[in-house]
């Protein structure tokens, strides 16, 4: 049997695609094996449009940053034009990377090795004494690219985006469902806010879980808010079902895995308090009235609430490892007005708060993961239409993944 077939065998998938009543989640070892996890970072989360990092990352025009995800070295950079733009961080000659440290406003790149020269969208300016002389590009074979790799990159909502495979979609069409969602919204009115240091609220979490368990948790889980969150243990409106057991919030359930949940503001306030922040706004001009909490396939998450809005990105680490980035955003008027420092603060803790408490439940589900008591778990098909949709889309990009392979091979033959 090939590698293939063992990732998930045939009575798994079926008990995957079974109806939500007798349907099993994805085994154990999706969540633990480090095997499947090579086969979703090359094959899922590659060939998918990925959050990196945030705009305030490289705010300015010859912001420089050097990061890794999926082990692939990448290089941000802010263009003269304003473009934020990827590029895998290799030099083509000297297999170094280009940059090794974050840089503010340069002009070009020069590499840490052999001193070429790059401009910030990525074309070789000069290779120094490569023949003796300083030319730039001067006796370089006309088949050679001296050039960086460029990554699709999109920036949208203050997040960067990359997408680091070979197949892709544009990031409008991958992304349809919550760009459709979110437009009502004034979203270019909304800024990451600053403390009382003018330095951006972007908090960092170390968390030991697997990234599928990250996602199923968030936006997909409504059923555990009341008994994880301390916010929602204090509201009248949790659990989240009215007297005559019907949901108090309108669930988003696309198959593209925009899965989260949309509720009265006059709710969100009873979780999430008042404060003195304007409110986010609409496009015409109106106050936000509907609080979205949603996770974007595979690795995004977007909180709008009335007044604050908190982005989290996870980047996968492997198997059982992770890093989240959570950064609290508010109307550009409350962003970094200095009397309403506090305000921000107290928000960005409230959100870091509930990302901790998941977190400590993620981790728990992780250790579980390795008992020999349960290989998968069943559904609520009250709570858990989005969980099972995110479990059928996974096996769905694992099938389409494993289709194009066996494709490839029959190819070569």
């Amino acid at each position: 049997m090939s590698e293939i077939e063992t990732l998930l065998t045939v009575e798994e998938r079926e008990q995957i695609r079974a109806p939500i009543e007798r349907a099993r989640t994805l085994p154990s070892r999706a969540f633990t094996d480090p095997g499947f996890y090579e086969f979703e970072k090359t094959h899922v989360l590659a060939e998918s449009w990925m959050a990196i990092a945030f705009g305030a990352s490289i705010p300015d025009i010859g912001d420089v940053f050097p990061m890794e995800t999926l082990d692939i070295p990448i290089l941000l950079i802010r263009g003269e034009d304003g473009v934020a733009r990827a590029f895998h961080n290799i030099c083509p000659y000297d297999g170094c990377e280009v940059s090794l440290r974050r840089q503010q406003g340069v002009l070009h790149i020069i590499t840490p090795y052999h001193g070429w020269k790059y401009s910030l969208d990525g074309k070789l300016m000069t290779a120094n004494f490569w023949d003796g002389f300083e030319t730039p590009g001067k006796g370089f074979p006309g088949e050679l690219n001296v050039d960086l790799v460029e990554i699709p990159c999109q920036e949208w909502l203050g997040t960067i985006f990359i997408y680091p495979g070979s197949q892709m979609t544009e990031f409008e069409t991958a992304n349809y469902a919550v760009i459709d969602h979110l437009s009502y919204l004034d979203l270019d009115g909304i800024h990451i806010g600053v403390n009382h240091s003018d330095e951006p609220l972007i908090d960092t979490l170390t968390i030991k879980s697997n990234w599928k368990t990250v996602y199923e948790n968030y936006s997909p889980n409504v059923y555990h808010e009341s008994f994880v969150h301390s916010m929602y243990r204090n509201s009248p409106h949790s659990p989240r079902v009215d007297g005559n057991g019907n949901k108090t919030y309108t669930e988003i359930n696309d198959p593209s895995g925009y899965l989260g949940l949309c509720y009265d503001n006059t709710i969100g306030t009873s979780f999430y308090g008042e404060s003195n922040l304007p409110a986010i706004l609409c496009k015409n001009g109106s106050d936000n009235a509907v609080n979205t909490i949603s996770n974007v396939f595979p690795n995004w998450v977007t909180t709008i609430l009335g007044d604050t809005a908190r982005i989290s990105i996870f980047l996968p680490e492997g198997p059982g490892m992770g890093k989240q980035i959570v950064a609290t955003f508010f109307h550009h008027k409350g962003a970094r007005a200095p009397e309403l420092a506090e305000d921000r603060m107290l928000a960005a803790k409230k959100g870091i708060l509930a990302r901790k408490e998941d977190n400590i439940i993620c981790e728990s589900i992780q250790r579980a993961r390795k008992s020999p008591a349960f290989d998968s778990q069943f559904y609520s098909p009250f709570w858990d239409g989005m969980h099972y949709t995110l479990s059928n889309l996974i096996l769905d990009r694992i099938e389409r993944a494993e289709a194009a392979i066996i494709e490839a091979s029959i190819e070569e033959v």
